[in-house]
């Protein structure tokens, strides 16, 4: 399937975007290490959101990426989506 035809919804916004343009962040099915992952190569529980500040401050202000990977608050997790954004 063409990459730019397959539709994913950011979980802060809830807009459906092609999976190119939202960023993927997996928590790794094996090694539990979570990894944000723009290219969308590895395997696990995952969630989508925009390339924008303000859905990635919509998504930590609700919990809603802690609640969909099932993992504890992680401030960290939030400097690593802002480094992708920023390149």
């Amino acid at each position: 399937m063409n990459e730019s035809k397959v539709i994913r919804k950011c979980i802060a916004c809830n807009s459906l975007k092609p999976r190119n343009e939202l960023i993927k962040i997996t928590k790794h099915f094996r090694t539990k290490e979570i990894v944000v992952d723009p290219s969308s190569d590895i395997t696990g529980r995952s969630c989508y959101i925009c390339r924008d500040f303000s859905c990635i401050e919509t998504a930590f202000k609700k919990g809603r990426i802690f609640k969909i990977l099932k993992i504890s608050v992680n401030d960290e997790l939030k400097e690593k989506i802002r480094a992708v954004l920023e390149n």
